[in-house]
Order: C-alpha cells, then structure tokens, then sequence
C-alpha cells in the first residue's frame, strides 16, 4: 500500500470518528435502512423549542360566591406545568396574566415591540430563526358576568349583552383594547410568530389554530345528554314517561342579560326536544311541552341571585294538592352546582328520599367508597323503569305519595369543590367540567411543533373547522362529566381534587 493511500485512509478514519463524536453528542443514530445519520427527538436541546408567550386572564376574585373548579389560575398553572414537560425552560416562556382588556392590551404590545426591537443576540432574537421561533398564546381577558361565572371562568362569550352591573363606558374601551390587541398580533405573525387564540375570536386577525373554550350551549347539551342516558329516554314508552324539570336560573341582579340562558336552552332543547315531542319526556310544571321551540327559554327561567329563590322555584313546580298526593319528578336539569344544591335542600324539604343511585340498584353508597378508596371497580347495569302507578287514568304528574317521594337524578357544572360530597353520597347525580389537563397537554404540543415548522396533522384532537369564522386548525376541549361512578378517575387521580375534598 502506498503512502498516498495510507493518508487518504487516515484522514477517513478521522472524520468517520469526528462524525462519530459529533453524532453522539448530539443524540444521533444511523438508520437501519438507509445507513444515512438521524438525529433524537429526545436529544434536541432546549433551544430548539423556541420560545412560548403567554396572555391569559386572572381569576376575577369577586365574580361570583361560587368559585368552579375550572379558572384560570387553574389552567395557566397546568399549560405552564404541560410546556415543562414538553421541554420548555423557565427561561423559554414568558407568562402574563391580566384582570382586563386594557392591561392584556398594553402587556401584549410591550411584549411584541420588545421581541421585534432585540437584537438577534439577544434572548428574543429574529423570529425567522431557529433560536427566535415564538408561538403566543393568547385568551382575550373579557369581562364574565355572574350568568357565565358561575359555570367556568373560561367560556366563550358570543355576543355577550352587558347587564346593568356591568354597563359603563369601559364597553367603549373594551373595543379599542382588542383592536389593538389585533393590531399587536398581525405585527407579530407578519413577522414570523405563530399565534394561538383561545376563547372569543379576535377581530381583524386569524390564528394559526383556535381553541375555543366552553359555551352555554355546551354546558346545557352536556348536562341533557347525561339525562337522556341515567333514564334510558330511549327505551322509555309513551305510557310511562319520564318526569323532567329543566331550571335555568338567571344571577344577573337586573335579569336582563339572557343571552347565556338562550345559548343554554338551544342545546338542552336540541337533546331533550324530540323526547318532548314523542311523549317520553313531560314537564310536571307544564313549562315544557310538545309545543315548546329552542326559543322558549323564559319558560324555564328564573331569578337565582340566592338560593332561596331556587328553593322557592322548584317547591313551585312540584306543588301538589291533597296529603297523600305527590308529583313524581325523574330528573331535574339544574344547569350548575350552586342551583342543584339548592335543589337538594328544596327536596328534603319536601320530604323526597334516597338518591340518584337507587336508580341504578347495581350501584350504592358502600359501592362508591370503595371505588374511591381504589378498593373495587363499578360494574353499572342498564337504568330499570319505574314501576307505573296503579290508577291507570291518574295524570303521568300525580301519583301515590309512595312512588312519587323517590328522590330523582340531578345534574349541574362547575365542579364546586364544596358541593363534591353530594356527588359521593348521590344527592346530585353528575357535574361537569373541562379536562383541564387533557386540553393544556396538547396546546404544549402545538406550540412545540408550530415553533419546529412540523405539521400538526399528527395531532388527532385537531381539526379544521370554520369556528373562527375561516377554515383553520381548531381543538375544541373535552369535556368531563363526572358522577360518583368516575369521581376517583376524573377528578381524584389526576390531582384535580383531594379525598378529603371528597369528604373521604
């Protein structure tokens, strides 16, 4: 062998070993197909993932008495705690959380005039490199009255009417604030960032993905979906129908503001309806009927400033005349925890016992705790149909005061912690809420591959919708109801409540 091709040899050696050196360092492997070097997901450094903004609202301290599981701090904690994991450092993500319009404005545009100014050396460089990619994440700090705050404090509010205890000339500065809110984010997306909007769309500007967040429609569907289910509407006949209350209160202290119970009662009525119209379902109040449109909601309203006015409603409602003579009730659809704790009250009172496990026999009490205490798994059996009353010419309302004291399935939302215990022992039938950290989990994701320029159609919960008003990426968040069936699953296990919340 010559001594030209023993260098030549050599110098291979080196660079197949320097690029053996460089190659582990940086996480690479050789494909087994191709021979070619790749690169680790797991190795990618910190810098890689770019940059993430958050401008998400505070929790408003004096919305409402009743304070539900979902708010802000909540989430803000969770997409915090879901970008770590995801490989977001401390130093990669800017948090900003506001109590209004105004100061999410003035933060937002601080912020972005700040990243387009820095210099490329700096923490927030050029947004067209690697080191500089940004995705903001973005929920317009609107104002909730206590109609909306008493089901989330993030929920989607379209058109949102401004009740008298709200109304002012801050309704004015609202629009200017989120005009330039718009104007903040096309800065920021023309120059490279991506933007994320959760809850109300923003005017005069389009995200790369929208994620809108709870409406009143979606709660009221909710709730009348998981009625339809615990009676088994269904399998119900025309004979022996279902004794449904729907109670839509209204805190609003002027009661003028109902858009929130109009949006509510369009998605109950689109479950419940056809029950109505097929006779399965009746309203013992007759508030409800085989006549009743989705625009009859002042049918079923009410002022509920405080519980003795739901007390008051629903003792109304089920009146009856005559000592031995009851109204049967199956099912109350309360709309949130607040109102179905006031129910439990108006119902004791009237002297209905047991609970909404006595309609499934399959599930009880001692049942519940040991699932709770991990001990056992539930096994639930199909719901069994009332036995009918013996005067068959007796009116489907009234029946004997034995039958009719059975205590029905309520249902509500939010999650109040202090109302948990009903749950466990049966009194409330189900809440409702959103998976908090399911959704936070894969927002993370999307702000990590929207940064990495990778394509989100691997991301199975997104989808492309017009919810926005165009055609884009869109997550739309799970929801969770929760009775004393999954309590532990749902809200124990992944730390969402404690046993001792549980009253365990």
């Amino acid at each position: 062998m010559g001594k030209g091709t023993s260098r030549i040899i050599r110098a291979f050696v080196s660079l197949a070993m320097a690029g053996s050196l460089m190659c582990a360092t940086a996480g690479c492997s050789t494909d087994p197909l191709t021979g070619t070097a790749t690169t680790s997901p797991s190795a990618t450094t910190a810098a890689s993932t770019g940059h993430v903004a958050l401008f998400l609202p505070s929790n408003s301290p004096n919305l409402s008495q009743n304070v539900p599981l979902n708010n802000w701090n909540t989430l803000n904690d969770s997409l915090e705690n879901a970008l770590s994991t995801g490989g977001f450092s401390g130093k990669s993500m800017n948090r900003e959380t506001s109590g209004s319009l105004a100061s999410q404005s003035d933060a937002l545009k601080r912020y972005v005039q700040e990243r387009l100014n820095a210099d490329s050396k700096e923490q927030y460089g050029d947004p067209q490199t690697e080191q500089g990619a940004t995705t903001i994440v973005i929920a317009p700090a609107v104002r909730l009255d206590r109609n909306y705050g008493e089901y989330s404090h993030f929920i989607t509010t379209p058109n949102q009417e401004p009740s008298d205890q709200d109304a002012s000339d801050t309704d004015s500065d609202e629009s200017s604030s989120m005009r330039q809110i718009a104007d903040s984010l096309n800065k920021a997306k023309n120059a490279g960032m991506h933007v994320v909007v959760l809850g109300n769309p923003i005017d005069g500007f389009v995200p790369n993905v929208y994620v809108p967040l709870v409406t009143a429609a979606d709660i009221g569907r909710m709730q009348a979906q998981q009625i339809v289910s615990k009676l088994d509407l269904d399998a119900v006949s025309e004979s022996n129908p279902k004794a449904i209350e729907v109670l839509l209160p209204n805190t609003d202290p002027s009661g003028k503001n109902n858009s929130f119970q109009a949006q509510a009662f369009e998605g109950i009525w689109e479950v419940l309806g056809p029950y109505f119209r097929q006779r399965k379902a009746y309203s013992p109040s007759q508030r409800l009927s085989f006549f009743t449109t989705k625009s009859d909601y002042k049918d079923v309203m009410f002022k509920a400033t405080k519980d003795s006015q739901i007390e008051d409603e629903l003792k109304s409602r089920l009146e009856t005349k005559g000592r031995d003579a009851a109204v049967r009730i199956d099912g109350i659809l309360a709309m949130n925890d607040f109102t179905a704790a006031a129910s439990i009250k108006a119902l004791k009172t009237m002297g209905y016992s047991g609970s909404s496990m006595d309609v499934n026999p399959s599930i009880t009490i001692f049942d519940v705790v040991g699932n709770i205490a991990g001990r056992k798994p539930l096994n639930r059996q199909r719901v069994p149909d009332p036995a009918q009353s013996g005067d068959e010419s007796a009116q489907p309302s009234q029946t004997t005061k034995t039958d009719s004291k059975q205590w029905p399935i309520i249902t509500g939302f939010g999650a109040y912690i202090s109302d948990i215990p009903n749950i466990v022992n049966g009194l409330q039938w189900m809440t409702g809420l959103v998976d908090v950290h399911a959704n936070t989990g894969t927002i993370a994701q999307i702000a990590l591959q929207l940064n990495r320029k990778e394509k989100l159609s691997n991301i199975a919960e997104l989808k492309t919708s017009d919810d926005y008003g165009s055609e884009i990426p869109t997550l739309h968040m799970t929801l969770l109801a929760v009775s004393a069936a999954n309590l532990k699953a749902a809200l124990i296990d992944p730390g969402y409540i404690s046993l001792a919340d549980a009253d365990m």
